[in-house]
């Protein structure tokens, strides 16, 4: 099996196609992506102080209290991602970890970057309609502020302010998508190399050196879960401020008495992108849950296995080390488990439902 090939033996089997070109963008370009990310954000948070500074009796739209925190949630995640993804995907480990996944599900004519190409075209699905809700929001507010009676001079610092925003959120949000692809391009391609490593079981029947294998496919699994550990952790706690902002916000807005359709509307689809990162933490986290749960499967499936022998001792000996062993995808010495995600899923369910049954019985 080439998972245990060493270094050396691995490196002239590799080429560029076989490592995706955002992992590139990130390891090298990480300061001119804290510039495009640093330098919008903080313009417009500058331009929205001005404004009310310079225009202390002109009407400030609540949508802006949503816009203002969805820039800086996603500017200051999108900037933390690239810090700490990229520390991870340039340290040595990480980097010798890939390589031998690489070559093991190369063995089985499989390319990790075409397995991952369905997620990343979901990602970028999900991306572009956030964008366009997004911009359509930005656009209505427009709309409203033509709309209103004030001064030219207000107008046009609003067009301004709305103008960065949108180029705020399109590279923040991009650079949050695809550090989240990273994640999950890492972990479905271990999900794979589990697959590959029981049609190489299957194949051979050679359990003592499935013990071996198996023994290496565990030390590479702690090694993705230890370098993906932090970023893993920041994306999930920011995901979390945002989804509680975006209910705090939700519960103030529903006991207001001075809502208009139109102010009203606006302001609710500019909350969407808090939800939206929580949504995308929590997908990040469910391949983690499928990692860990195909783990769990694999004592059952090796027990399974039809041999010549009626008491087949090395293969149960094999049962027995996987299951002692307790694999999985592991965060801060913290498993994540199927288990672990239906609760996260519950608790936004639960939430959600609340926060529209309570819209319901004031406005229906």
């Amino acid at each position: 099996a080439m998972i245990l090939e060493s270094h050396s033996d691995l490196s002239p089997m590799l080429n560029e196609e076989d490592h995706p070109r955002s992992t590139w963008f990130i390891t090298s370009y990480p300061k001119l992506l804290h510039l495009l990310i640093c330098i919008p954000t903080l313009c417009h948070v500058s331009l929205v102080l001005g404004f009310v500074m310079l225009f202390p009796a002109a009407p400030v739209a609540s949508v802006n209290a949503f816009t203002l925190a969805s820039l800086m949630l996603y500017g200051l995640l999108a900037s933390s991602c690239v810090f700490l993804l990229g520390n991870a995907l340039r340290s040595d480990d990480l980097h010798l970890a890939t390589e031998r996944l690489h070559v093991f599900v190369s063995d089985f004519k499989l390319r990790w970057n075409e397995m991952s190409g369905k997620e990343w075209r979901k990602y970028t699905v999900a991306w572009c309609i956030m964008l366009v809700l997004f911009t359509a929001t930005q656009c209505m507010e427009t709309y409203l502020a033509v709309s209103e009676d004030v001064t030219t001079e207000i107008r046009i610092f609003k067009h301004v302010i709305q103008v960065f925003s949108i180029i705020s959120f399109t590279v923040s949000s991009a650079v949050v998508l695809l550090s989240a692809y990273l994640q999950s391009h890492l972990l479905i391609g271990l999900d794979k190399s589990l697959d590959c490593w029981c049609c190489q079981i299957v194949e051979h029947l050679n359990f003592p050196r499935g013990v071996e294998t198996w023994n290496a496919m565990q030390a590479l699994l702690k090694c993705v879960g230890r370098e993906l550990a932090i970023s893993f952790v920041v994306m999930q706690f920011m995901a979390s401020i945002g989804f509680m902002y975006f209910l705090v916000s939700g519960v103030t807005m529903a006991f207001r008495t001075d809502i208009e359709v139109a102010p009203f509307l606006v302001e609710s689809l500019s909350s969407l992108p808090l939800p939206f990162l929580l949504l995308v933490s929590m997908r990040v986290t469910a391949h983690g849950a499928d990692l860990t749960e195909k783990c769990r499967a694999m004592p059952a499936f090796v027990n399974q296995i039809p041999t010549h022998i009626l008491i087949d001792l090395d293969r149960q000996y094999l049962v027995r080390f996987i299951a002692d062993s307790s694999a999985g995808f592991t965060v801060r010495d913290v498993k994540l488990t199927r288990e672990v995600f239906l609760k996260q899923v519950y608790v936004f369910v639960a939430m959600v439902s609340g926060l529209i049954s309570i819209l319901s019985r004031l406005y229906l």
